[in-house]
């Protein structure tokens, strides 16, 4: 599933190719879009929120609706020359002067009046990826309000906090030293862990690729989320598939440097060791501890 920063992206480089475009042909092939034509209709602004992505419509007499989508585990929209997919798979096709937007095995797609579009997503927690960066010790509290659910489920529930996906809770834990299994009340720091989240998130929505190492930034590196063993220690991973997780989703750590304990701390000094390489190391929210200059 697209995370909060893939999706961030995807609305920015959206909105810098057809904004301020008129649509000029719309062709649909979901049920819950049966007579949509925004043929006409200028695209303000694509937008995301968390997970969510949405794609702003002027239309000449002024009416203003919004196409709303989230890709779930398989969709992708494309921005681009015409798709060679098969015609069943492409849900929603956009034309503008500088290309076509194909909406390609998108499982939700809706449009409502652009006014009420926040009614789709007034459950959801603050968007690590919006405009203001939420602090880490409210989305702390946010995360605590359920004390028993593992660390990595807190992380993926977007009522706590909107733009986390699997990589970020994999990857976060591992990086402090604290099992994905962890009871999310039982972890002390949590607000560190989510000052090193936050601004890695927004890094990545605003440069890309999503990098948790800060290793050959330019591609997609990781420390455990797709490896076999714990680059610190060298121990044989534990994995989980989405039916034994807990939480529903994937999952790796390392049984030596993220033991589940009564209580378990964030380990700052071991997140500055990892990530020293990371260009959020330079960011205001990291955390400091007592071995930085």
């Amino acid at each position: 599933m697209p995370e909060g920063d893939t999706i961030r992206r995807l609305a920015d480089r959206i909105s810098e190719r057809f904004g301020g475009q008129p649509c000029t042909r719309c062709v649909t092939r979901d049920p819950r879009l049966v007579g949509l034509d925004l043929s006409g209709d200028v695209l303000v602004e694509a937008d995301a929120v968390g997970k969510h992505l949405f794609l702003r419509f002027a239309s000449p007499d002024g009416t203003r609706r919004t196409v709303h989508a989230h890709l779930l585990m398989d969709g992708r929209f494309v921005v681009g020359p015409a798709s060679k997919e098969h015609t069943w798979r492409r849900r929603l096709e956009l034309w503008f002067a500088d290309g076509r937007l194909t909406g390609l095995d998108v499982p939700l797609l809706r449009v409502v009046p652009t006014d009420r579009e926040h009614e789709l997503i007034d459950h959801l927690g603050p968007d690590l990826c919006g405009p203001v960066a939420p602090d880490p010790s409210e989305v702390a509290e946010r995360l605590r309000r359920d004390p028993e659910v593992p660390l990595a489920g807190a992380l993926l529930d977007q009522r706590n906090v909107a733009g986390f996906g699997n990589v970020y809770a994999v990857e976060l834990p591992f990086i402090v030293g604290v099992s994905p299994n962890q009871p999310v009340g039982s972890v002390i720091g949590l607000d560190g862990l989510l000052a090193i989240g936050t601004p890695m998130i927004r890094q990545h929505a605003a440069k890309g690729p999503r990098n948790t190492t800060g290793k050959r930034l330019a591609t997609p590196d990781h420390f455990v989320y797709g490896h076999q063993s714990c680059p610190v220690c060298a121990s044989l991973l534990r994995h989980w598939n989405d039916r034994d997780s807990p939480w529903g989703r994937i999952s790796s750590w390392c049984p030596q440097c993220q033991r589940v304990d009564p209580t378990r701390s964030v380990d700052l000094i071991r997140a500055r060791r990892l990530l020293g390489l990371h260009p959020v190391r330079r960011d205001p929210m990291f955390p400091r501890v007592s071995a930085d200059p």
